[in-house]
């Protein structure tokens, strides 16, 4: 306790500690505090940077993003709901501001260490009310299937008159946030952050605590029994055991062992739900006769009817298919730009095939139906840059500390993709926070181990607004020589 009290004393009095934090704790609370948060975390970081004498920074990430808002901005003159894609582009360009934080403030390695604690913590906090939730409910019989905050989010959606609908989950826990599929989506994407922490350096007692927050963790994502999140937590623990197999092979398969042995049977039964039922056919039930060979399918429209079949009894996975047969339509029509920003155009297009659902659940098609080829092609020159970041830094096995963030800028951008092949985890601010936050992070770790290059906000700011400038000067003088 004593090197823990230390490293508070050392940090209490620092303004960028409070700016990172702020940012951390946004899973803990409703999304409309997110807001609150993020704009207390730059005053933050604005009195850190007049004690150090920096300013506001993007890395290549940052650029990417802000090009990718601009184009948000110029989806409002062709928005199928122009309304929503207003309030969708001014939540994205608010949230924003985790990522500016995190990248400006985090520039040394005690500052990324001290974040990633914190985080580690958080994490494990969500995932002990999860768990805490779901042992209520099943030991109690208690009905604790909704969020912590489901009778605050009532009174205050209400008293804004915005619909807010609750959902019932048969058991599923969803711990802070208000569905399931987001809580698992957040643990996903920050637990190899956790891993990468736990493994960092000596034995110390935060340490300790953090693997305590790692198990939590595991079992608070068992019990949203989100598939998407098991097989994207399988990705990762895959990833992890390839990177350690030849380092520490004893340790990797006893652990891996230790693992699947303590996978409770509710969990276990949910993960093979995965596998369509015509796959899990008894062998002693299976008649194969010799002169039948079988045929794959020869059409689009035949494997689809196959994969039907094999969750013929599984409404959530056939009502996906149904979902993403749809939006392609919709995405065949626009295939360039999309319907615009915002998850309310995705829901136009669905509602006018008679399907009642608020977006694709699915991260790809989302993002395609809302800016096409455009904006897609933005998000894959993001996921781009950090998963070539994180191989430079898994080549650097000199270095533990960068040879693990690397394994944690990797680990999440895989769980990104493996979940979002099932929803749609950039829907609300709390998941959009997180997200900025990552980035941020994995912003400050290239500049603080591969010394990436970086640009101060008012020079890049300075450099978009010139040519306009420019352009109204020119027009300005032409005036002023016709009259």
């Amino acid at each position: 306790m004593k090197r823990v009290k230390e490293s508070w004393l050392s940090v209490r009095n620092e303004p960028w500690f409070y700016s990172v934090l702020l940012l951390i704790l946004a899973p803990l609370f409703p999304d409309y505090m997110s807001f609150i948060l993020v704009i207390a975390s730059l005053i933050f970081a604005r009195q850190d940077m007049k004690r150090t004498g920096r300013r506001f920074s993007v890395g290549t990430v940052g650029l990417l993003m802000l090009a990718a808002l601009g184009y948000m901005a110029f989806s409002l003159v062709y928005s199928t709901d122009p309304v929503g894609s207003f309030w969708s582009l001014i939540m994205w360009v608010s949230l924003f501001g985790a990522y500016l934080v995190a990248s400006s403030v985090l520039t040394d390695r005690h500052r990324l260490r001290t974040a990633m604690l914190c985080m580690t913590a958080v994490v494990g906090l969500v995932s002990f009310l999860g768990v805490g939730q779901y042992l209520l409910g099943a030991v109690l019989d208690l009905d604790m299937e909704h969020g912590l905050w489901n009778g605050l989010d009532r009174l205050v959606y209400g008293l804004l008159k915005v619909p807010f609908d609750v959902l019932d989950f048969n058991g599923r826990v969803s711990s802070t946030f208000n569905n399931p599929n987001l809580l698992a989506a957040y643990l996903v994407m920050t637990i190899p952050f956790a891993v990468a922490y736990v493994l960092t350096g000596t034995r110390s007692k935060p340490k300790a605590l953090s693997r305590i927050s790692l198990i939590l963790s595991a079992y608070a994502l068992g019990f949203s029994f989100s598939r998407g999140g098991y097989l994207a937590f399988i990705a990762v623990a895959l990833l992890l055991f390839c990177l350690f197999i030849n380092k520490k092979f004893v340790m990797t398969v006893l652990t891996t062992i230790y693992i699947v042995l303590l996978i409770p049977p509710v969990i276990s039964n949910r993960l093979i739900t995965v596998v369509p039922s015509n796959v899990n056919t008894p062998a002693d039930s299976v008649v194969v006769e010799e002169e039948v060979t079988p045929q794959p399918p020869a059409t689009l429209e035949e494997l689809e009817e196959e994969i039907s079949e094999g969750y013929a009894e599984d409404n959530s996975v056939q009502m996906r298919f149904v979902m993403w047969k749809k939006v392609l339509s919709g995405v065949a029509k626009r295939p360039l730009f999309g319907s615009g920003i915002g998850i309310q155009t995705t829901q136009k297009t669905l509602s006018a095939a008679g399907l009642e659902y608020k977006h694709a659940h699915n991260l790809f098609l989302e993002i395609l139906a809302q800016g096409g080829l455009i904006l897609f092609g933005f998000f894959a020159a993001v996921l781009l840059v950090l998963m070539r970041r994180s191989l430079r830094l898994l080549k650097r096995r000199h270095n533990q500390e960068a040879w693990l963030l690397g394994f944690a800028i990797l680990g999440a951008c895989l769980a990104l993709c493996v979940h979002g092949v099932f929803d749609f985890p950039l829907l609300t601010p709390r998941m959009l926070v997180t997200s900025m936050l990552l980035l941020g992070i994995a912003e400050s770790v290239a500049r603080v181990y591969l010394k990436a290059p970086v640009r101060e906000l008012s020079a890049v700011w300075a450099g978009i607004i010139r040519p306009f400038r420019r352009l109204a000067e020119n027009t300005t003088q032409k005036t002023a020589k016709r009259g």
